[in-house]
C-alpha cells in the first residue's frame, strides 16, 4: 500500500505502543484518529490523545483525537462518524487498546471479567464491524489487533492471558471472513519488555527494556503490505522486522531508569 493519504484509527494512542505507532503512520503521511479514553493529564501515568496530536502537528503531520471507550458502542459510532466526517474512509485499524487485570478465572471479579473481555474482545470485534463498510467500499484495508500467538501455556496468565488469546482466534475468523474483500487482518505482539509509560507507572522497568518504537516499526512494515497478500498472520514484531532484513535491534535499546521513576 501506498501510505501518504491514507487513514487510519489507532486505539489506545494516548501514550505506549498506540502514540508510537500513531506518530510513526503520521511521518510517511497518514491522517491518523487517536482514538483512547484519556483527555485530560492523569496524576499517575503520563500522556493524552491531545498532547500525542500536539506532537504529531508539530512534526507537520495530521491527528485527529477523539475520546472514545471501546467498551462503549456509542463511543465507537461517534469515533467512525468523525472520521468519516473529517476523512470520508478509513483504511487502517490498529486495537492497542486494552484491559489487564491479575489473576485467574477465581480470583477475577466478574465486573473485571466483563471489562477485560468487553475492550479486549467485544470492543474488537465492535470496532471492526463499524469500520468495515468503509474498508469494503474502497475494496483493501488493514486490521492489526495487538495479541499473542495461540499458545496453550499462555493461559497460565489468568482471565487477561485468556481474553488475548480469545480475540487472536477471533482475528483468525475475521481474516478468513474478509479476504473476499481484500481486507487484511493479522495480529500482532511485542517479544519480550518494552519501556511504555504504563510499564515505567507499574515499576516494570528494567536493563532488557527496548523503545516502543520497535513495534511501531513493526506495524508499518504490515500496512506497507498488499493486504490482498499479506492476512491472516500471528506475528510477534521481532518476527516482522526479521522477514524485511533487520537483524540488529539495539537500535531500540533504553537506558536504565532507577525503578522509582
Amino acid at each position: 500500500m501506498d501510505l501518504n493519504g491514507k487513514v487510519a484509527i489507532v486505539t489506545g494512542s494516548s501514550r505506549g505502543l498506540g502514540k508510537a505507532i500513531s506518530k510513526t503512520l503520521a511521518r510517511v503521511g497518514v491522517k491518523v484518529v487517536l482514538a483512547a479514553r484519556t483527555e485530560l493529564p492523569h496524576p499517575r501515568i503520563d500522556g493524552t490523545i491531545m498532547k500525542t496530536a500536539e506532537e504529531i502537528i508539530a512534526e507537520g503531520g495530521i491527528a485527529l483525537p477523539v475520546k472514545c471507550n471501546v467498551t462503549s458502542d456509542d463511543d465507537i459510532s461517534l469515533l467512525v462518524e468523525n472520521t468519516l466526517k473529517q476523512f470520508d474512509r478509513i483504511d487502517i485499524l490498529v486495537h492497542c487498546a486494552a484491559a489487564n487485570f491479575p489473576g485467574g478465572i477465581e480470583a477475577t471479579q466478574l465486573a473485571k471479567w466483563d471489562i477485560l473481555m468487553g475492550l479486549n474482545f467485544r470492543g474488537l470485534a465492535a470496532l471492526v464491524k463499524s469500520i468495515l463498510p468503509s474498508m469494503k467500499q474502497q475494496g483493501e484495508g488493514h486490521i492489526i489487533n495487538v495479541s499473542p500467538k495461540i499458545n496453550h501455556a499462555l493461559t497460565e496468565g489468568g482471565t487477561y492471558s485468556l481474553s488475548k488469546q480469545i480475540s487472536t482466534l477471533l482475528s483468525l475468523t475475521m481474516a478468513e471472513e474478509f479476504k473476499q474483500y481484500g481486507i487484511a487482518v493479522n495480529t500482532l505482539w511485542p517479544e519480550g519488555s518494552l519501556r511504555t509509560e504504563g510499564m515505567i507507572a507499574m515499576g516494570r522497568i528494567n536493563s532488557n527494556n527496548q523503545d516502543p518504537q520497535r513495534f511501531a516499526d513493526a506495524v508499518f512494515e504490515i500496512v506497507s503490505k498488499d493486504p490482498k497478500a499479506y492476512t491472516g498472520h500471528t506475528l510477534s514484531d521481532i518476527e516482522i522486522l526479521r522477514e524485511v532484513g533487520i537483524e540488529d535491534f539495539s537500535k531500540y535499546d533504553l537506558p536504565q531508569l532507577e525503578e522509582n521513576s
